[in-house]
Parts: C-alpha cells; sequence; structure tokens
C-alpha cells in the first residue's frame, strides 16, 4: 500500500485573492454554459423525438453516446497539452468551439445529424474540465482549494436550471431548434472574455512543443503506472462511474417522465425542474465544499463518508420520484438525488487533486473523466432509454410505464455508488494513518 501524502503544489507568483475570485468567476460562467449546452437537449429529447420518430433508445445515444464519445477520449490527450500549454486558451478554444456546434444542433434534420452535431459538442467540451481544474489548483492554496471547486462545482446546477428552465420556455413559445441556438450563441463571447483577461500564470510552451514529449515528462501509461497504486483513486474512479451514469442516464429523460407519466407542458416543467435543480444542486455543491474544507481537517475524508450516505438516501427517493401521484412531490424526491449528486464535487475533485502527483494534476482529472464519461454518461442514458424499450415493447400506450420501470431501476445503482465512496474515505484514512 502506497503511503497517503498530499503532493506538493507548483509554487506559482503570489496572487491576489480579488485576481484569484475573478477567474473563478469566470471559470464558473463557463462551466455553467458549458453544462448548459450539454443539458438543454434533455429538455428537448421530446419534442425531438416525435418529430424525428425516435426510440428512447435512440434518444440515449443522441444524449449520452454521441457526447461522451470524444468528451472523454480526447479529455486525456488535451489534458497533457494543459499540464504544458496555455491553459486559457485552451478553454477560450474549446468554449468557442462547443458553442458553435450547439447551435448546429438547432439545425439537424435527421437523427444522424443530430448525432454527429453532439459530437461536435463533446468534442469541444473535452477541454473545459482539465484545463479548468488545473487553474484553480494553481490560484487557490490546499486550504481554500475544496471551496473553490465547490464553487465552480456550483455552477453545474446553474447551467442545468437555464437548460430546462430556458430551455422549456423556448420549446413552448418557440421550437426546440432555437432553444439550441439560443444556448449557444452566448458561450462565443465568452470565449473572447476568457481569451483576453483570464491569464495563465505559468509560463508554457509554443503549441508545436507542446506535442513534444520532453525527458522525464509523465506519459499517459506512466500516469496510469502511478495512480494505480493509489487504490483511493480508483474508489473514487467508480464512485464517478456510477454518478454520472445514473445522474445522467435519469436526467436525459426528464422530459419523457413529466410529460409522459404526469402529462406537464414543456414551460411548466422546464421551469419547475430548473428551480428544483438550481436549489438543489447550488445549495448540494456549497455544502459538498464547505463540509470538506470542515470536517477533514479532523478526520481525513470524512467528507466523502457523508457523500455515501446521501447516495444511500437518493436510492429509494429516485424509486419513489416515478411511483407518487403528484409532480412537485415527485420533482422534490428527484432533488434529494441532485443534492447528493453535485455534494460530492468538492470533496471528490479535491481528492483526486490530493491524490495525483504535481506532475499528474490535470492527467488524473482527465483519467478520471475518461473512465466516467465512457462507462458513466454514455452507457446511462443509453441503459434507461434500452430497459424503457424493454418494457414498453414499442407499444406507444406503455411508454409511462417503460420510462418509470427504467428510472426506477436505475436509481438502485445509487447504493453501489456510495459503497465506493465508504472505500475510497476507508482507504484514504488508512494511508494517513500509516504516512
Amino acid at each position: 500500500m502506497a503511503a497517503f501524502e498530499e503532493a506538493p503544489i507548483d509554487a506559482p507568483s503570489p496572487v491576489s485573492p480579488a485576481r484569484a475570485n475573478y477567474v473563478l468567476a469566470v471559470l464558473f460562467l463557463v462551466i455553467m454554459l458549458n453544462f448548459l449546452d450539454r443539458q438543454v437537449i434533455s429538455i428537448l429529447a421530446e419534442p425531438i423525438k416525435q418529430e424525428m420518430g425516435l426510440s428512447d433508445k435512440q434518444i440515449g445515444l443522441m444524449t449520452g453516446l454521441s457526447f461522451a464519445l470524444f468528451y472523454t477520449t480526447l479529455a486525456v490527450p488535451v489534458a497533457a497539452l494543459a499540464d504544458k500549454w496555455n491553459r486559457s486558451w485552451i478553454i477560450a478554444i474549446a468554449i468557442s468551439f462547443w458553442s458553435i456546434m450547439t447551435m448546429v444542433c438547432g439545425l439537424a434534420q435527421n437523427f444522424t445529424q443530430m448525432f454527429l452535431a453532439r459530437i461536435g459538442v463533446g468534442v469541444g467540451e473535452s477541454a473545459c474540465s482539465p484545463a479548468s481544474h488545473s487553474l484553480i489548483t494553481e490560484y487557490f492554496p490546499p486550504e481554500r482549494r475544496a471551496g473553490a471547486m465547490g464553487i465552480y462545482g456550483a455552477a453545474v446546477p446553474v447551467g442545468a436550471f437555464l437548460a430546462y428552465a430556458g430551455g422549456g420556455w423556448v420549446v413552448e413559445n418557440f421550437d426546440w431548434r432555437t432553444a439550441f441556438i439560443m444556448a449557444g450563441a452566448p458561450g462565443i463571447l465568452l470565449g473572447i472574455i476568457v481569451w483576453l483577461t483570464v491569464k495563465d500564470k505559468r509560463r508554457g510552451v509554443n503549441l508545436a512543443e507542446a506535442f513534444k514529449p520532453k525527458p522525464g515528462e509523465m506519459t499517459f501509461k506512466q500516469a496510469m503506472a502511478e495512480l494505480s497504486k493509489k487504490r483511493a483513486y480508483w474508489h473514487l474512479v467508480m464512485a464517478g462511474i456510477l454518478v454520472q451514469f445514473v445522474a445522467y442516464g435519469i436526467g436525459a429523460f426528464y422530459g419523457a417522465i413529466y410529460v409522459r407519466i404526469f402529462d406537464l407542458s414543456y414551460s411548466e416543467l422546464g421551469l419547475k425542474l430548473g428551480i428544483m435543480v438550481g436549489v438543489f444542486g447550488v445549495l448540494g455543491a456549497w455544502m459538498g465544499g464547505q463540509v470538506s474544507n470542515r470536517v477533514d481537517r479532523k478526520n481525513p475524508a470524512r467528507s466523502l463518508l457523508i457523500a455515501a450516505g446521501f447516495f444511500v438516501l437518493a436510492a429509494p427517493c429516485t424509486y419513489a420520484a416515478v411511483s407518487v401521484e403528484n409532480p412537485n412531490l415527485s420533482i422534490i424526491l428527484l432533488g434529494i438525488l441532485t443534492f447528493a449528486a453535485t455534494f460530492y464535487y468538492g470533496p471528490n475533485f479535491s481528492y483526486i487533486q490530493v491524490l495525483a502527483s504535481d506532475r499528474t494534476r490535470a492527467m488524473a482529472v482527465a483519467i478520471y473523466l475518461l473512465f466516467s464519461g465512457l462507462l458513466g454518461l454514455s452507457m446511462g442514458p443509453l441503459f434507461v432509454g434500452a430497459v424503457s424499450d424493454f418494457i414498453s415493447g414499442g407499444d406507444p400506450s406503455l411508454e409511462a410505464e417503460g420510462i418509470r420501470g427504467a428510472v426506477a431501476t436505475a436509481g438502485l445503482f445509487n447504493l453501489w455508488t456510495a459503497f465506493h465512496f465508504w472505500r475510497a474515505q476507508r482507504c484514504i484514512a488508512a494511508e494517513k494513518s500509516a504516512a
């Protein structure tokens, strides 16, 4: 068992708290638009299905696999680039590209075109998290890092709120194509702001040199070899796979759940879902960072154990959400899952940075995203869609029962998630004691 120790941080030049907070605020907007453009398809999936005549399995492929295919596989080489090149430029180029591809989704005429456009969104968004996490780690000292990660993570539910509330209103009053175009347009302006105002304090090499390996540089194979010795890291990876499997699997069919089962309008559904995700998601992300900052000082990784408890609670709540008759109560019950799926963000990524060495910080995040995306984000929507089609048997009159059974089944995976957070905490505590 490898001894546990917090990996050293590069000693960057001093930076004022105001400057660090500005960078965090801009990255908050970046990740907010990241999830807006990623998630808006969830509220638009049902009208897209009706117009194009798609199955739930195709909806799962369109929302999950198409996006995750390159989002996850490109994260590793982009992370390697982020460890050497200008991280601010990487983020600026990425947000501009994925924003354009989001707008292209609004022009799609069939499943194939939509699938390819969503691949483009995933290609752009693959560069966001590794570079952003690395910048935050450099701008914030260890005692403030989990809190900063929690604030950064709070942008996820804010982006989801805008996706659901805004997307629902636009599709109700205009159409789903307009919703995609309106979701993508702001990112082009933000890309310019990042390029001009967010400075990478580390001196990076030029782009041509960035792709050349240097003597002693950590390769993907070497990073895997280093991280393979850290059992806690791989429990966090497995937990991340399952978090995304459930959250994205169910989230891809929010429209199906509440239109088919509860017969809500898109504007009403979008507003209620947006409020739920905004309130529960922001609260979860903020509390996760704050709890980690406080309880982990005396009890190593105790926040991961708390996260495990919330996922245990989320399992019966997910089942109840598709079993009750009141749509408002159903949305609140799904809010427990949303809370759990954002609470873990601060402590989870903070400990990934702690477990990584100074040469593999961005790579550790990219490897995490690779596995959680390929096995979680891509497979979750496909699983829920396939189970829904299996239960309904292709009968339109049974589509409500199909999605009800699929969501209830996916909710059981929350218990598996809790197990891995518990094991990660035990490993970290044991290695800390042995150090």
